[in-house]
């Protein structure tokens, strides 16, 4: 898949980010940043960016564990179970507010959290750039495990927000965030936090 193309799948996710915010199907997970071409993912020594041991999903049963992480980010906008669930090898969690609790535009908020198996290959940021790929981030809490970042601000007029992922060889985190009318609470700070959180479970 050309770097090109990739790209072009990622605004349909992101779009789908904002516009669910009023509605209560989750939006579509990212596709996997881990599919940039092989050059974009390797380093100058030709091996791959991420070096560490690939990790496992994090040991969560249930989204208690992950509403415990994210903490404020959620509160007062209602658990979805219908569009959650927790298996051995995806973990979804979604907080979002009913069609039947919104009065105001400002009560459309959403947020969720997905977990997924990733790829062992992890893509090097300014390599990835040089493809048009500009949205990759490095933080040296993930340096240490051989992760990236990837950032998609979706703050707009109306809603505010964004979806990051975190990316660590083995295991995806995506998180978004989206708030009509509201400033977003998610940012790339805390999104690592999250992760790291997240991964320690």
């Amino acid at each position: 898949m050309s770097a090109r193309r990739r790209l072009s799948l990622l605004a349909p996710f992101l779009l789908s980010a904002v516009v669910l915010t009023g509605c209560s199907a989750p939006a579509e997970p990212a596709p996997s940043p881990s599919e940039v071409p092989a050059e974009a993912g390797q380093s100058a020594e030709g091996g791959t960016s991420g070096e560490a041991p690939t990790a496992g999903l994090p040991n969560i049963s249930d989204c208690d564990q992950v509403a415990a992480v994210v903490g404020d980010l959620v509160e007062g906008i209602p658990f979805d179970p219908e569009y959650s669930s927790v298996q051995s090898d995806a973990i979804g969690c979604v907080w979002a507010t009913p069609a039947d609790g919104v009065d105001a535009l400002t009560d459309i908020q959403r947020f969720s959290v997905d977990i997924t198996e990733g790829s062992d290959d992890i893509p090097d940021p300014d390599e990835a750039a040089q493809y048009g790929m500009d949205m990759y981030f490095t933080d040296p809490r993930l340096d240490a495990l051989g992760g990236v970042g990837l950032w998609l601000d979706a703050d707009s007029a109306a809603v505010g927000g964004g979806t990051g992922s975190v990316l660590v060889p083995g295991v995806e985190i995506v998180v978004s965030d989206s708030r009509w009318g509201q400033e977003g609470r998610l940012d790339k700070d805390r999104l690592v936090t999250i992760a790291l959180a997240l991964l320690d479970l």
